[in-house]
This record gives structure tokens, sequence and C-alpha cells, in this order.
């Protein structure tokens, strides 16, 4: 005697086989999903791009600050010792 287990899955089966196309409309907002997908990708690699390219502009900017930052110091180094002799 065939388990019930087996007769279930023999008539899952068989309706499986039987099924047809299914016929179904799917709208423009599959297409309005797609397109946003692929936006988002474009964007992040744009992004990616930019901030690969930007970067040796920032090293530059850094060390034009450092070297203005490191004339300052310099400067209040000297008006400190200049202050100090004088006293």
């Amino acid at each position: 005697m065939p388990s019930r287990f087996s007769i279930i899955s023999l008539f899952c089966a068989a309706l499986l086989l039987c099924s047809s196309a299914a016929d179904a409309y799917i709208g423009p907002i599959i297409i309005i999903g797609a397109v946003g997908s692929m936006f988002g990708w474009v964007a992040a690699i744009g992004v990616a791009v930019l901030i690969v390219l930007s970067y040796p502009f920032y090293l530059l900017y850094r060390k034009k600050n450092n070297r203005k930052q490191g004339k300052v110091e310099e400067a209040a180094a000297e008006e400190v010792e200049e202050s100090s002799v004088g006293t």
C-alpha cells in the first residue's frame, strides 16, 4: 500500500505536468524597477570612478595646507622666541 506522502507527491506532479502557460500582464512596474536598479549600479560605479580620479587632487590639497600650517607654526614659534628674548 503506497504511503499518503507518495500519493500526494504523484498528484502534485500530475498537476504540474498538466498545467499550461499563464498569460499574465506584468505592466510597466517591472520596467521601472529594472531601470531603477540599472541606474543604481551605474551611479555606484560612477561615484567609485570619481573618487579614484579625485584622490590625487585631495592629496595635493592636503600637502598644500600642511605647508601653510607649517609656516604658521614656524611664525608663531619665532614670535614666542622673540617675546621671551626681549623680556
